[in-house]
């Protein structure tokens, strides 16, 4: 028998799916025998590239969009078109041309979809009835929205008890708000960020959106607010918080809470320009695997019709088949919105470049400095700019 292992983030408990689907797989393939080996805890890709170096990683292993390109750039993923070339059997449009996009590098295909989740934004009903504002619609701009936080937001013997939005750190929902804003951190093909990260755009965008969660008057909790309090979807099922910019994985809490809640577009810019994001993750081939062939069939089946109505039957993810989405759509009313945000979606610059990481990092780096009052917006994001552009040279 040929012996493969495959691995994701995770413990056998979450990855009951993944269990399951490589226990079938063996039935099916007698000649092969797979190993699910997942890893738990924190440090999945820090861990997944030291055993890359090392030469002992899993023949097939999972990996997030964001890290999409710098493992095709350290070489340690197999393309996947010449194998499929020469697979009768195997249909690629089954799956979502979207998705198959993103996971296609300089021509190549380099991973099969396991799922996805495109961000959008959810809304507490509540809080929206007690203060009798209207859910958010379709027709919402940023500036809608920061007017309805404004009125959503709390105090009591001036502590906060309630906020309207969360403007946190986490980059995916910045970008979203840049993009609709019709700015970005880089230039398409990211090799510059002079102009770009510090441009006059990207600089007003950034102090509006920082000013979120600055001053007596903020309408979003700080990072530390939101530490504290456990997190967003925690405040958000709470009652502390009325709306946030997330994925479909936040259902599973929300669902067993009691919180009732809704999902709407993300809002547009004050030009009706509209953009969203998908997360997403792919099954990758090592390429230094023995058994090549092996574990394409392996990629196959993980990510074939099967796996994807398994894992999308609890809602917590779509399917990133054609035909099992639009049996979602079609049932789907709750979280229709989410869905929907696919048609806007856009690919952040570490999808774009292999410099990718360098403007992240620089950008982050940047906004913890002005919300810990270090810098201004203009001299942070100069200085990042100044960063990326020399590292890059």
């Amino acid at each position: 028998k040929v012996k493969l292992t495959f691995t994701l983030w995770g413990d056998v408990n979450s990855g009951a799916n993944e269990q399951t689907l490589a226990d079938e797989f063996n039935a099916a393939h007698p000649n092969i025998e797979v190993k699910f080996e997942p890893v738990p805890g924190d440090g999945y890709g820090t861990k997944l590239t030291a055993s890359l170096a090392g030469g002992t990683a899993p023949d097939v292993f999972l990996v997030g969009e964001g890290d999409f390109r710098s493992f095709v750039d350290k070489g340690v993923i197999e393309p996947l078109d010449d194998y499929i070339a020469k697979d009768d059997a195997f249909d690629i449009n089954i799956f979502q041309k979207s998705l198959i996009d993103m996971e296609k590098l300089d021509g190549k295909l380099y991973y099969l979809p396991k799922d996805f989740n495109p961000l959008a934004l959810w809304y507490n009903k509540k809080l929206f009835d007690d203060a009798k504002i209207e859910y958010p619609s379709a027709d919402w701009t940023w500036d809608d929205m920061t007017q309805a936080a404004q009125k959503l937001t709390k105090q009591e013997n001036g502590k906060f008890t309630q906020f309207g939005f969360n403007a946190g750190t986490w980059e995916y929902p910045i970008y979203t708000y840049l993009w609709a804003n019709g700015t970005d951190i880089a230039n398409e093909d990211g090799s510059k960020a002079e102009g770009f990260m510090n441009g006059e755009k990207t600089v007003a965008a950034m102090e509006k959106y920082v000013a979120l969660s600055k001053g007596e008057n903020r309408v979003s909790p700080t990072p530390q607010d939101t530490q504290t309090l456990g997190g967003d979807s925690s405040m958000f099922m709470t009652g502390k918080l009325a709306m946030m910019i997330t994925g479909r994985w936040v259902k599973s809490d929300l669902d067993k809470s009691d919180v009732e809640y809704g999902s709407a577009l993300i809002p547009t810019g004050a030009d009706g320009t509209r953009a969203g994001i998908i997360a997403a993750a792919g099954w990758a081939v090592n390429s230094k695997s023995k058994h090549k062939q092996e574990a394409y069939e392996l990629v196959k089946w993980l990510s074939g019709t099967d796996a994807q109505k398994l894992r999308s039957k609890d809602g917590l993810v779509l399917p990133a088949t054609v035909t099992e989405l639009e049996a979602v759509k079609s049932a789907e009313q709750a979280d229709k919105a989410v869905i929907e945000m696919m048609d806007y979606a856009q690919k952040p610059v570490t999808m774009r470049s292999g410099n990718g990481p360098l403007f992240k990092d620089e950008f982050t780096q940047a906004l913890e400095k002005v919300l810990l009052g270090r810098q201004d917006m203009k001299a942070a994001l100069d200085e990042a700019a100044k960063n990326v552009d020399a590292k890059i040279k």
